[in-house]
């Protein structure tokens, strides 16, 4: 429990640590995501709304298309379900985008994340570390090749999940936290490689590391999800913080097991 707690309380001082000397990076994931979540769901919006209201009419017989109709309530009921039909849409577009566009921020900006979590141990450890082009790209490729491959676990063990709650519901509540903490663990595992990279682990090291921390794991990904469920914060805050907070709390363990 512990554990669990240093690495809950290590996002908040890592959001407060990153407020204080990081503000101006903010501006790059917010702005990433609009970019993406804008277009993105504008082209898929272009795309599925006429899909959804060509099979409308062809189920019901209802013509939705723009033309003269003298029911006022056939008027309103056609333009009801149009308007109805583009509002559901882009919702469930957002919902899709807003769960798997936060790995494909967290591999576009594996640089970004890299250097914070570099200049967080060294404004807290005194530590420098000299800058080398080739270091800083093999821990940026190494960053994307992380998430990448945490990505696809996750995304298998949910398939495996979802199967089984198909087939026996009863499981259902219990499958859906054990996902849920594993997502928690895999995005706290995101961020604490940065730091297992720069204590030159490699990939099989890095991963026996998290395993055998992964209390501090689940308890950071507890947090990063809390603050991910309030709106704007998943965009702004959470990664920029989570870069700093897994340094903190790395630190943190460390300094218990020299006491």
């Amino acid at each position: 429990m512990n554990s669990f707690l240093i690495g809950f309380s290590a996002l908040f001082k890592g959001i407060s640590f990153s407020l204080k000397h990081f503000r101006i990076w903010f501006l790059v994931p917010i702005t990433l995501w609009l970019v993406l979540t804008l277009g993105i769901s504008f082209q898929l919006s272009k795309w599925l709304v006429p899909y959804f209201l060509e099979l409308i009419e062809s189920t019901t017989g209802m013509k939705l298309a723009n033309e003269s109709i003298a029911d006022s309530w056939t008027k309103f009921l056609k333009i009801g379900i149009s308007w109805g039909v583009i509002i559901v849409i882009k919702i469930l577009i957002w919902y899709v985008l807003s769960r798997y566009l936060k790995y494909l921020i967290l591999v576009l900006l594996s640089p970004l994340f890299a250097f914070l979590s570099e200049k967080t141990e060294e404004k807290i450890s005194g530590k420098t570390y000299s800058f080398s082009f080739r270091q800083f790209f093999k821990d940026v490729i190494r960053g994307i090749g992380i998430t990448c491959r945490n990505l696809m676990i996750e995304t298998g063990l949910i398939v495996i999940g979802s199967i089984i709650s198909f087939f026996l519901p009863i499981l259902a509540p219990v499958i859906i936290i054990l996902l849920f903490l594993i997502n928690c663990y895999f995005m706290a595992f995101n961020f604490f490689d940065y730091v297992a990279e720069r204590k030159r682990m490699s990939i099989s090291e890095s991963v026996k590391f998290m395993r055998s921390n992964k209390v501090l794991l689940i308890g950071f990904g507890v947090a990063y999800n809390i603050v991910a469920w309030i709106p704007l914060l998943d965009w702004v805050l959470a990664p920029i913080s989570a870069a700093s907070g897994a340094v903190i709390a790395e630190l943190e363990v460390a300094k218990k097991e020299i006491q």
